[in-house]
């Protein structure tokens, strides 16, 4: 009898046949193409499938170990200011094990465990909005012009502590946000991810009898929230620019709405897709029909999607590295924001800007904390979609890039060519002059674009040898 570590290498044996035969991979022609190359690439497909299962099933253990029984995850348990759970990185990481669950199921020991922590998250979200569910019920009495409309009592902040409720620790206490105008913890796209991840566990798995108890009881109030707030200002991914308005936030609820659309037509919450979309385009006094027309409406300009803009103004002429996630996650395209080439016009500028030359890019022109350093989770989810769009080569590289420099222990960020000089309150400086290490998002940003790069991988190690043959 095999024991468990033969087991285990025998079904990785058979993952990789399957997914050569799935994805892509024509084996004669995958064999001829190996024949006409070099001896050396005769087993590349191979070597490429361990180094990228290897990374992504090794982030995965890293994630399931820090996921705590009731579904908390930290940002970064080696940074005590990250120690909160955010709403937003906590999806994203519930994304990336939902999907590492589902690729490796039956074949591997942690694609169950994966699958567990996954829906722990999930749920541990779904009862923190709960908590919060008088808040997003009060919005819609509230006019845009009272200033009150702002105020954290009519909104949930956008991370929690191990409760569900407000964060308290160390030198850490959200309650004291509530009554502050436009405060930093309140940002549109915590519940559109929650309701995002959600979708995408019931697209894998389905939804337990908790979640579905969730959608009965909340989607009507959430939906009404959504429409009412997508139009206002709130503070952006990065927790600053307050007085603005977001693309990336108006996106994210357009995506949260295509996930309630998409829930409620398969499961019975008591309301319809119909009329999710009647509050979507109509809902809480909007006229502006929807985020994604607000979005091409307010927010497209000289065929480029800009990132942010302050209420009645035009838009200011920058983009934003959070961007990438418009296109590669929240399901919207340049063709329907106007034409292709706005997509292809912001993707480009944000190379030129936020790369400039690099591996990684930085968040933003200007950007001075952690003397704005280049992000390895955005870099990755570049990677992502370059590799969607067959860009390959492009892809792989920064896949590598990371990989293979940090060895399986992912920082935030890396300080090569930062876009500041300036330390913002010292922290560089007070974390020892590095980075902060081990960010959980970034674990998750590794699983995403390995596992993508291995949906591809026939595809795509050929044509990175006919790139190289061509040369």
């Amino acid at each position: 009898m095999l024991n468990r570590h033969a087991t285990q290498k025998l079904k990785i044996k058979i993952l990789k046949l399957q997914i050569i035969n799935v994805c892509g991979g024509k084996t004669e022609s995958l064999k001829r193409g190996r024949k006409e190359s070099k001896e050396s690439d005769k087993t590349a497909s191979i070597v490429e499938f361990d180094k990228y299962f290897s990374a992504a099933s090794k982030a995965t253990d890293y994630l399931i170990s820090k996921v705590e029984s009731n579904g908390y995850i930290s940002a970064s348990s080696d940074y005590k200011d990250y120690d909160p759970h955010w709403f937003r990185d906590s999806s994203w990481i519930a994304i990336a094990l939902l999907k590492y669950a589902d690729f490796a199921k039956d074949k591997v020991q942690n694609a169950d465990d994966a699958r567990e922590a996954a829906t722990r998250i999930i749920d541990f979200n779904l009862r923190a909005i709960s908590n919060f569910s008088g808040n997003i019920r009060s919005i819609k009495n509230i006019s845009f012009s009272d200033p009150d409309f702002f105020n954290l009592s009519h909104h949930l902040p956008m991370r929690v502590g191990r409760s569900g409720s407000f964060y308290s620790g160390g030198l850490i206490d959200d309650s004291k946000e509530i009554g502050v105008n436009r405060s930093w913890v309140i940002q549109y796209d915590t519940i559109p991810l929650v309701l995002y991840s959600l979708n995408e566990k019931s697209k894998r798995f389905g939804l337990n009898d908790f979640e579905i108890d969730f959608l009965r009881k909340h989607t009507q109030d959430i939906a009404e929230y959504m429409a009412k707030v997508y139009t206002t200002e709130c503070a952006s991914a990065w927790e600053i620019k307050q007085d603005r308005l977001h693309a990336y936030d108006v996106a994210a609820i357009y995506a949260g709405f295509e996930s309630l659309k998409e829930l409620s037509a398969k499961y019975d919450i008591g309301i319809s897709p119909e009329t999710i979309k009647k509050i979507e385009e109509n809902g809480n006094g909007q006229f502006f029909g929807g985020p994604l027309a607000f979005l091409k409406s307010f927010f497209v300009r000289n065929n480029i999607l800009y990132s942010e803009k302050k209420p009645f103004d035009e838009p200011f002429k920058e983009v934003d590295a959070s961007e990438i996630f418009i296109f590669l996650n929240f399901g919207i395209s340049g063709s329907m924001l106007g034409s292709e080439e706005i997509e292809n016009n912001t993707i480009s500028k944000m190379e030129k800007e936020l790369f400039n030359g690099n591996m990684l890019p930085i968040r933003f022109k200007g950007d001075n904390y952690f003397m704005g350093g280049r992000w390895l989770l955005l870099g990755l989810a570049f990677a992502e979609y370059y590799i969607k769009k067959g860009l390959y080569k492009k892809g792989v590289a920064i896949l590598d890039y990371v990989i293979d420099k940090y060895n399986g222990s992912y920082p935030e960020q890396e300080i090569i060519n930062p876009a500041s000089d300036t330390d913002l309150y010292g922290l560089y400086k007070l974390n020892g002059n590095k980075p902060i290490q081990n960010l959980a998002w970034s674990y998750a940003a590794v699983i995403t674009a390995s596992l993508e790069l291995l949906m591809h991988l026939p595809t795509a190690d050929q044509a990175i040898k006919d790139a190289a043959r061509e040369k």
